[in-house]
């Protein structure tokens, strides 16, 4: 038998070995080894290691382009400190449509897509009911705060979300000492990311007073502190601030120039342009809501938010607390101005200056190191068809019309009971009365429907739970976002670039990458800096807080931990 032998070095040592005795002594010079390199420590995995906050921010409609198109006009401590110093998914996406609001803030705080939350738009048709309802309406709470308690605004609460968060299960894993606060502009906005078990959530109310109000799912009274600064509010200050561009005009040009013909004015005002006089504006704008239209909506979020973090002592103690937030004038101006605004890009670099102010005050406040946050949007936008098609894109507008009528025409029957967002709802029990399937009504609904000139097809609800396993990746975000029991029975796809809208300003909502790819950027205890090019989705943000912090999952969790972070 030929014996071999292996030739082992180390800085220290070298010998010859017999091979056959290798595996056997192989545990033996490890240990040897290790006694000759004292300087080799070994960490420990300490799974009670949490950081002091959790904070959770939103940009409503921020698509993920916006960093790279507005990166050199960025200061160094708010965006860039988060790409710089954080990890960044690059690849970022909804893995369903359709992409509003309420299911976009919903979706980051459970882990899952509307197919599980329940909350398939900002408002839509209930068959229970017959009307169409509101994601965080709720009859049967009060307002709380310098609001009439029967009034609308106040009768908010996260009833109508099926599964539980992030914060609500930090909760309960942690015997619901930690704080948990969701704070916006839009009672969505704080609503469906705090949860149902949270200690409060608060929403902008400009109609009097400019300050927050919340519900009696929360409390039955608004704390001290909040009154407080109701009652010193700087929404007047802003008003009479106005809104001129932050930078040198020569700044902007990423953008579209200002005062063209696809953005909308203010109402009382004849030119959408540079500089704005809001306090002659308010009257005919709301009142202080005329601020959320503005840059100064996201000014008074985080105002606020740093009043919550002092005056509830967030991040104090070695509990975890959890603060969402969610900055919606970037929505209002999307909307309003379009995505290659000035306005738009403006407030995006106010924002990039008010990041900043909040995480210096972190820093100081709970201490460098010692929170974690991260940032996304609940859904992108889509360029302004008018404007794209001045510059031969085959974009348009569309409405469903009569299609109602049509669809009734040719089934004979007064079957559809609402065309909304996209969807359209038939009356089963009518159907399933006639002893017609309602697989073959909603196969030939689709095919009316997709005889519309500018939907480029229609789906069934029936094709969509039983063939949901898309390749496609448009086709499986419409299945991601479909509620067996919520949703409608046949879903609209339009040609992409199209918009059921006006010929100003923009919105958003299908399945389509300018609606879906939004930024996601960690920053903070626990991160380590870095960037990924795999596709990731907002249903993983949930399961990777939850990851790093070592907390359970919310219950409803389809998503998962993003790997290359833990790399």
């Amino acid at each position: 038998m030929e014996i071999r032998y292996l030739r082992v070095e180390f800085p220290q040592l070298t010998f010859r070995m017999n091979q056959q005795l290798f595996p056997k002594l192989f545990g033996l010079i490890c240990l040897t080894i290790w006694g000759l390199a004292p300087e080799i420590v070994l960490g420990q995995t300490n799974l009670g290691a949490r950081p002091n906050l959790v904070v959770g921010i939103t940009v409503d409609q921020m698509r993920a382009d916006y960093l790279v198109r507005y990166w050199d006009d960025f200061g160094e401590g708010g965006f860039k400190r988060m790409v710089g110093e954080g990890f960044v998914c690059a690849d970022h996406h909804f893995g369903y449509a359709p992409t509003y609001t309420g299911p976009g803030h919903a979706s980051i705080f459970t882990g899952t897509t509307p197919q599980f939350h329940g909350i398939i738009g900002n408002n839509w048709y209930e068959r229970r009911s017959g009307e169409s309802v509101y994601c965080a309406g709720d009859s049967n709470v009060y307002g709380v705060g310098p609001v009439d308690p029967a009034y609308y605004a106040g009768k908010m609460s996260p009833h109508r979300l099926r599964t539980s968060t992030l914060g609500d299960e930090l909760k309960f894993a942690l015997g619901m000492k930690p704080k948990v606060i969701g704070i916006s502009l839009k009672d969505r906005g704080a609503i469906l990311p705090a949860g149902h078990a949270a200690d409060a959530a608060y929403w902008y109310y400009g109609k009097d007073v400019g300050g927050f109000i919340s519900s009696t799912h929360y409390m039955e009274e608004l704390p001290n502190w909040v009154e407080k600064w109701n009652k010193k509010t700087p929404a007047a200050e802003y008003l009479d601030a106005g809104w001129s561009l932050l930078r040198d005009v020569s700044v902007y040009d990423e953008s579209w120039a200002d005062n063209n013909p696809y953005e909308s004015p203010f109402r009382g005002s004849l030119r959408p342009a540079f500089p704005y006089d809001l306090a002659s504006l308010s009257e005919q704008n709301g009142g202080f809501d005329i601020l959320k239209s503005t840059p100064w909506g996201n000014t008074i979020v985080v105002d606020f938010a740093l009043e919550a973090v002092e005056s509830e002592e967030l991040g104090a103690d070695a509990t975890t607390d959890l603060l969402a937030i969610s900055f919606s004038a970037t929505d209002y101006v999307g909307h309003q101005f379009g995505v290659h605004a000035m306005e738009t890009q403006d407030t995006y670099l106010r924002l990039d200056a008010e990041l900043k102010r909040l995480f210096d005050a972190l820093d100081e406040q709970v201490g460098e190191g010692n929170w974690l946050a991260w940032l996304t949007a609940d859904h992108g936008a889509a360029t302004v068809p008018s404007l794209a098609k001045s510059e031969k894109l085959p974009t348009g507008y569309w409405t469903p019309g009569a299609l109602e009528e049509t669809i009734e025409a040719a089934l004979g029957q007064d079957w559809v009971l609402s065309v909304s967002n996209d969807q359209i709802f038939l009356d089963r029990p009518a159907i399933l009365a006639s002893q017609q399937s309602l697989e073959d009504v909603q196969h030939r609904v689709a095919e009316i429907a997709a005889q519309q000139p500018d939907v480029d097809r229609a789906v069934t609800a029936t094709e969509l739970q039983r063939y949901g396993g898309y390749d496609n990746d448009v086709l499986s975000r419409l299945a991601w976002g479909h509620h067996a029991k919520a949703s409608g029975d046949v879903i609209l796809l339009p040609a992409p670039g199209w918009l059921d809208y006006g010929p100003s300003g923009t919105s958003h909502g299908s399945p389509y990458a300018y609606d879906t790819h939004v930024p996601c950027l960690f920053l903070g205890w626990g991160v380590e800096p870095g960037i990924t090019y795999e596709r990731t989705h907002i249903r993983d943000i949930a399961p990777t807080v939850a990851a790093l912090i070592h907390s359970p999952l919310p219950n409803g969790c389809t998503g998962r931990p993003i790997e290359d972070l833990f790399d």
